[in-house]
């Protein structure tokens, strides 16, 4: 090359440079537009690399704004009978076999369980006829199950409550019991019910309108052998759940005092608090509620029982969240010996049904549980006897006595006349409450004579 156009060379590069910058200055907008449109490819490109690259792990990915599809045929990736063989060492080549869920038994209903896969996103529909239920393929510790959206797995779920469990078998025939621990209402993108941290099993209500779910955990139940404990079965105090129905017993009553009790039998009352923690109103008179002694005999509810207690008798609809006092009552024989009474609540249009073990305060368990102590006893000066003492309640129910747990007798047999008392008959005694009283009596003007209080008798001395 000529030495001038060596010289040269410099200047047109430089002009040739400007020349291009100019041209980029004039063409900005173009240029931005085609990195623009560079973007948007590769990420409509980026979706299709990643179901490419996940394909054949199972893994489920959006298609424009509807969750893929579970499979229908779900054989070829989960071969019936198959273990399930779980990785659970992230450090460690450590693995687990066990059986897939074959069925789900929730309040008396068997659900087939089919497994299915999740999709990517969390927004789960599993595709299960109504009387089977989706299982997520890979829960082993926290076993979750999806149910569709019917009313009839709607009432099933709102059945359950406190001490209510439910069992999964595996396809060997493993059971695996869980007992209900919470019910709550969760968005559908929800992740956090898929956790696999402690035993247990999560129930999702899916594939319904609402963007919401309804989810019920249950924890799982170590098997004891040993253990004598009953199901549905609670104490005075302890709230225990009929349905969708909290109830506890806030106290009990043995009156024999009524005066339309006909002779021999007494008035037996439960007063109890109920509420309605479901999502519906309820037909209490679909409720039923009888006492069975420990002999098996069992006592209708008796409404001039009921209407002689501290509250009403249940009646009506009971709407959601409310909580109504009411009292049951019953016509027991007044000899009854019983250590405890069951009253069984049951609910005749979902057959749920509990018992609360009550300690039975009537007839002689009633005096077994008082200490009365007998402080005076002086004749008057109109020549009756007067006496003063006090009556202990050591038990856990209330102590009434009425006129026919008193008397004064002398050892010929006489039996004399009652004139008047203080308080007025009949004395109510509440747990661990002491009562003071006064009793005036006709003089049986003989050397001795005994004073007798429910089963506790006192020797009285030159009675003049």
């Amino acid at each position: 090359m000529p030495p001038e156009s060596q010289e040269n060379a410099p200047i047109e590069a430089q002009a040739e440079e400007s020349s291009l910058i100019d041209k980029i200055k004039e063409n900005r907008s173009f240029l931005i537009g085609i990195l623009v449109a560079m973007a948007f490819m590769g990420l409509c490109l980026f979706p299709i690399f990643l179901y490419l690259l996940f394909q054949g792990s199972g893994t489920d990915f959006l298609s424009g704004n509807e969750p893929t599809p579970f499979a229908t045929d779900v054989s070829a990736a989960l071969p019936v009978g198959t273990p399930l063989v779980q990785s659970i060492s992230d450090t460690e080549t450590i693995s687990v076999t066990l059986d897939l869920p074959a069925t789900l038994t929730l309040n008396g209903r068997s659900l087939i369980v089919q497994p299915q896969l999740i999709p990517g996103d969390g927004v789960w529909s599993p595709d299960v006829g109504e009387d089977s239920a989706a299982w997520v393929y890979g829960t082993i510790v926290n076993y979750v199950f999806g149910l569709p959206d019917t009313d009839e797995n709607q009432t099933t779920l709102d059945l359950l409550g406190p001490g209510d469990e439910f069992e999964m078998v595996t396809q060997e025939g493993v059971p695996f019991v869980f007992s209900f621990e919470s019910k709550e209402v969760v968005p559908a993108t929800n992740r956090d019910i898929y956790t696999q941290q402690s035993p247990g099993a999560t129930i999702i209500l899916t594939g319904g309108p609402e963007e919401d779910r309804l989810v019920v955990k249950g924890r799982y139940v170590v098997s004891d052998t040993g253990s004598n404990f009953q199901a549905n079965t609670c104490q005075v105090g302890e709230t225990c759940q009929v349905g969708n129905m909290q109830i506890a017993v806030t106290g009990t009553a043995y009156d024999p005092s009524q005066v339309n009790v006909p002779a021999g039998f007494a008035y037996y009352r439960v007063d109890y608090q109920i509420e309605n923690v479901g999502s519906a109103a309820i037909d209490t008179s679909q409720l039923q509620f009888s006492l069975t002694d420990e002999m098996g005999n069992q006592y209708a509810l008796n409404p001039m029982a009921s209407q002689s207690g501290n509250y009403p008798i249940l009646s009506g609809p009971l709407n959601v969240g409310q909580i109504i006092q009411a009292t049951t009552g019953y016509q027991v024989p007044a000899s009854l010996e019983s250590g405890t009474v069951h009253w069984v609540i049951a609910d005749t249009a979902t057959g749920a049904q509990i018992q609360v073990v009550i300690d039975y305060g009537g007839g002689d368990n009633a005096a077994q549980q008082t200490s009365i102590t007998l402080i005076e006893a002086s004749v008057s000066p109109d020549k009756t006897l007067l006496m003063d003492g006090q009556i202990t309640n050591l038990g856990s129910q209330q102590v009434v006595v009425t006129q026919q747990d008193l008397s004064l007798r002398t050892d010929d047999g006489a039996s004399f006349l009652l004139l008047a008392t203080n308080p007025e008959l009949p004395w109510t005694v509440p747990p661990g409450q002491t009562l003071q009283f006064y009793v005036q009596y006709q003089n049986p003007q003989a050397v001795t004579a005994v004073f007798t209080v429910l089963n506790q008798s006192f020797q009285l001395n030159v009675v003049r």
